[in-house]
C-alpha cells in the first residue's frame, strides 16, 4: 500500500503531543512491516529518517516551518496534486481534518484526539478552535475510520457526533523509553542544570487553562512549604494570564514554585525520575501521556478523575475531581508524608505503563490501514 501521512506535526523542532504521537507511531511502522510505502506531505520537510519505504514530498525548503494556516493550504491544494502523482492508497489524517478533492479510490483515516472543542472550547485559541469546529467537524463526517487514544475519547465522539462504534477503533500512546532511574541522583541532576529544589513536586503539561495549575497553586498555597517545591514543566500557552496573576496574588516566591518552560526529550526521564510526587490536575485531556511517563519512572501519581485520566493511570493512581482544592491538598500531604503507600504506588504504576506499548500501538494502526486492501 502506498499510504499518505500528514506530517505537518513532525515539522517542529520539539516533540510532545500529538508530534510525539505521530512520531512513534511512524517510527514503528517502519520497524514492523516492510511491505508498504509511507508518503509524508507538509510544506516544510520532517524530521530525518534514512529510510526507503519512507518518502518525503514538501513544498520549500526553509529554516523555519509554515504555521498551521499556510501548511493546511498548501496540503490541501499541491499536497493533494501529489498524491494524485504518486498514487496514494490511504490518507492518515494527524491533525483532525482531511483534504477535500481527494481521488475517489484513497480510504481516509483520521485521528481524533479529544473533543476540546465540543466541551471547552474556551480554553482554546481562536484559531484552533475555528478549525476544528469547521474542518474537524467535515473530517470526522467524511472518514471512512477514525482512531482515537481512549475510550472516553471513543464514547465522547460517538455522542457527540453520531459517529457508529464500529467505526472507531481505540489506539493508545504509550511513555516510550522512559525507566526508573536513581532519585536522588536525578534530583540533583534536574537541580544543577535548572535550579530546581532537590526535594520537588512535579507537574508536565503546556501552560493553558484545560491543565487547571490554578487547583495546585490555591491547593498548595495556604502551606506555603519551601521544603517541597512545585515544578512546573511545559511551555507557555495560551489565555494563562490568570494563573500568573494568581500566582503573583498568592504570594509564592520562585522557592516554592518553579516554571521551568520547555524542557528537552533527553531531560525528562531524569526531571520523572527525580520528582518525590508527580500531580496531574488536568480538567480534560484525550488521554494524558505525562502521568503514564511518571508512572514509568517510578514517581507515584496523583491525576485528575476527568475524561480519559482514568483509563491512563488506571489503580496505580490517586484520582480527584479537578476542582477540588481540599482533597488536592491532603493528598498531596498524605502521599508525601506516607513512604509505604509511595512504594505501593510506585509498584503499581510500573504494572499499569506496561500495559501500554508505542509497537502495539503501530499494530493496531497498521490493521486500521489493512483493513482497505
Amino acid at each position: 500500500m502506498n499510504i499518505a501521512v500528514d506530517a505537518f506535526p513532525l515539522t517542529g523542532e520539539t516533540f510532545t503531543g500529538i508530534p510525539n504521537y505521530v512520531k512513534n507511531i511512524v517510527s514503528n511502522l517502519l520497524l514492523i512491516s516492510r511491505l508498504n510505502n509511507y508518503f509524508l506531505y507538509s510544506k516544510n520537510p520532517v524530521f530525518d529518517i534514512n529510510e526507503t519505504k519512507l518518502i518525503q514530498r514538501f513544498d520549500c525548503l526553509t529554516s523555519r516551518p509554515a504555521k498551521s494556516f499556510k501548511n493546511t493550504l498548501w496540503l490541501f491544494t499541491g499536497g493533494v496534486r501529489l498524491m494524485k502523482r504518486d498514487n496514494i492508497d490511504i490518507f492518515w489524517g494527524t491533525r483532525q481534518m482531511l483534504p477535500p478533492y481527494l481521488p475517489g479510490h484513497v480510504k481516509k483515516v483520521l485521528t481524533v484526539y479529544d473533543l476540546v472543542w465540543h466541551y471547552f472550547p474556551e480554553t482554546m485559541g481562536s484559531y484552533n478552535r475555528l478549525v476544528s469546529m469547521v474542518l474537524g467537524k467535515r473530517a470526522i463526517k467524511s472518514a471512512d475510520h477514525i482512531i482515537t487514544i481512549s475510550k472516553a475519547t471513543a464514547g465522547a465522539l460517538s455522542e457527540v457526533t453520531d459517529v457508529s462504534p464500529e467505526k472507531i477503533s481505540v489506539i493508545y500512546p504509550a511513555a516510550g523509553t522512559y525507566n526508573p532511574l536513581d532519585k536522588t541522583a536525578a534530583a540533583d541532576y534536574i537541580a544543577g542544570k535548572y535550579g530546581t529544589s532537590v526535594k520537588y513536586i512535579l507537574t508536565v503539561s503546556t501552560v493553558e487553562p484545560r491543565k487547571n495549575l490554578t487547583t495546585l497553586l490555591r491547593a498548595l498555597g495556604p502551606s506555603k512549604n519551601e521544603a517541597v517545591q512545585l515544578v512546573i514543566a511545559g511551555a507557555s500557552g495560551w489565555k494563562n494570564s490568570a494563573l500568573y496573576a494568581d500566582y503573583e496574588k498568592l504570594g509564592f516566591s520562585e522557592k516554592q514554585v518553579k516554571f521551568l518552560g520547555y524542557v528537552p526529550d533527553e531531560d525528562m526521564n531524569s526531571l520523572y525520575s527525580g520528582a518525590s510526587l508527580f500531580v496531574f490536575p488536568s480538567i480534560y485531556e484525550g488521554f494524558g501521556i505525562p502521568p503514564l511517563e511518571a508512572m514509568a519512572s517510578g514517581t507515584p501519581v496523583i491525576a485528575s478523575n476527568s475524561s480519559s485520566l482514568p483509563e491512563v493511570a488506571g489503580e496505580a493512581g490517586i484520582l480527584l475531581d479537578p476542582l477540588d482544592e481540599t482533597g488536592w491538598r491532603n493528598a498531596i500531604r498524605k502521599v508525601l508524608s506516607d513512604t509505604s503507600l509511595q512504594e505501593r504506588m510506585i509498584k503499581k504504576g510500573f504494572e499499569q505503563a506496561s500495559f501500554f506499548s508505542w509497537k502495539e500501538s503501530a499494530m493496531q494502526t497498521l490493521k486500521v490501514f489493512e483493513k482497505f486492501v
